[in-house]
C-alpha cells in the first residue's frame, strides 16, 4: 500500500460522496485496488488519500430489470464470471471477466474500477462497449448516465469528475437467441494484459444475420465498436466464406487505425486469427443463445 495522509472507509454512499466533494480532487475512490494501488506505489498516480468503497454493499450486485441487466460497480470479475444471469443474458461479459488476470485479481478487481482505469486493453470494457452499456455516475449534485464508450477519452483518461463515483453499469439484453462471444490474445494465458481482444454479438433470422455488434480492444486508445465490421456481417449467411471475409475486413480496420505504428504488422495479422477463431466457435455452437 502506498504512503497515504488520509484513508477513509465510509459506511454509506452519501458519506463517500461528501468526502470526495470536500477534498477538492485530492482523494481518490478505491474499489478493488488492483490498478490504483500499484499505480500509486510506482508514483504514476498522485493522491493525498483514498476513499475505500468496500463497505458499500448497495453497489455490489447483479440484477435484471425488464430487458436490462444492472451491475453494481463494486461487483468483482469473479462474481460476473460465475453469475448465471450474466451467462444467460450476456455470456461475452462473463467470458471477458474470466479472461482478466489471475484468480486473485478477479476476486478483488471490480467492473467499475476497470472502466475508471481506462486501459486500452481492458477486457470487460471491450465487452461493455459492444453491449452499448451505460455507466451511472453519482455525486452530491445528482447522477448522470453516460455510455461507457463516451466516458472513455484516451488511454488512462475518462470524463469522470473528481467528485463522482461510478455506482452502476446497465445494458439492454441482446435479442433472444443471439450468440455472443469474447476472445483475448495475450502474452501469457493467465496474467497477460491483452495485446488485443474481440467481442461479437449477432442474431440470425431466416438464415441471415439481422443484428450485429463488434468491439475491439488494445487497438486504439480505448476499446470501441467497429461499425464497418458490424456491417460486414449484417444480411449475411453464417459460413466459412463469411468468416474469411470478416477476418480480412478486421485486418483492414486494424491497419487503418494503427497506420505505421511498430505494433501494426503483428496486430494486423493477429486480428485475423482471433476473428476466425471466435466466429468459427460462434457459428458452430449449436447451443441456445441469449435467453
Amino acid at each position: 500500500m502506498p504512503d497515504l495522509s488520509e484513508y477513509y472507509q465510509p459506511q454509506s454512499l452519501t458519506t463517500a460522496l461528501e468526502l470526495l466533494a470536500k477534498s477538492g480532487g485530492k482523494l481518490r475512490p478505491l474499489a478493488g485496488g488492483t490498478d490504483i494501488v500499484p499505480a500509486m506505489s510506482k508514483g504514476e498516480l498522485k493522491a493525498d488519500g483514498l476513499v475505500d468503497l468496500s463497505k458499500l454493499p448497495d453497489i455490489q450486485r447483479i440484477s435484471v430489470d425488464g430487458n436490462e441487466v444492472k451491475i453494481g460497480s463494486l461487483t468483482t470479475f469473479t462474481q460476473i464470471e460465475t453469475s448465471p444471469l450474466i451467462r444467460a443474458k450476456a455470456s461475452l461479459l462473463a467470458e471477458a471477466a474470466a479472461a482478466v488476470g489471475s484468480p486473485q485479481i478477479r476476486n478483488l478487481g471490480t467492473i467499475g474500477g476497470n472502466i475508471a482505469n481506462a486501459s486500452p486493453a481492458a477486457d470487460t470494457v471491450t465487452a461493455l462497449v459492444t453491449l452499448d452499456a451505460k455507466a451511472r455516475l453519482d455525486s452530491l449534485k445528482g447522477s448522470r448516465r453516460v455510455l461507457v464508450s463516451e466516458l472513455l477519452c484516451g488511454a488512462g483518461k475518462t470524463n469522470i469528475h473528481p467528485q463522482e463515483i461510478i455506482t452502476e453499469i446497465n445494458f439492454k439484453i441482446p435479442p433472444p437467441g443471439s450468440k455472443t462471444g469474447f476472445i483475448k490474445l495475450g502474452r501469457r494465458k493467465a496474467l497477460a494484459i491483452a495485446r488485443m481482444n474481440l467481442a461479437i454479438i449477432f442474431n440470425v433470422k431466416e438464415e441471415r444475420i439481422s443484428f450485429a455488434r463488434v468491439g475491439l480492444g488494445a487497438v486504439g486508445p480505448n476499446p470501441r465498436r467497429y461499425v464497418v465490421l458490424e456491417n460486414s456481417l449484417l444480411g449475411q449467411t453464417p459460413s466459412e466464406v463469411l468468416i474469411e471475409k470478416f477476418a480480412i475486413e478486421a485486418e483492414c480496420e486494424v491497419t487503418r487505425v494503427l497506420g505505421s505504428r511498430p505494433s501494426a504488422v503483428y496486430k494486423c495479422e493477429a486480428v485475423k486469427g482471433i476473428a476466425r477463431d471466435l466466429l468459427t466457435k460462434l457459428f458452430l455452437d449449436s447451443g441456445q443463445g441469449v435467453v
